[in-house]
């Protein structure tokens, strides 16, 4: 099973991604922003955690 976090990578590159709220003063009472920078981040810090995280398993699994 491919890693979830390498099938987003792969549809970020594939189109823009749009993120919708509901405003009762817009004319379709909905905003329409942009939320590639917003998933990039999301990502980047994902795969940080993951390192981060793999950093600590290894001290501790070699302080045992």
């Amino acid at each position: 099973m491919e890693d979830r976090l390498n099938h987003i990578k792969k549809r970020i590159k594939k189109s823009k991604l749009y993120y919708s709220r509901y405003s009762p003063r817009s004319d379709m009472m909905y905003e329409v922003d942009e939320a590639d920078e917003d998933v990039n981040w999301m990502v980047y810090e994902i795969e940080r955690l993951r390192e981060e995280n793999g950093m600590l398993r290894q001290r501790l699994g070699s302080d045992s």
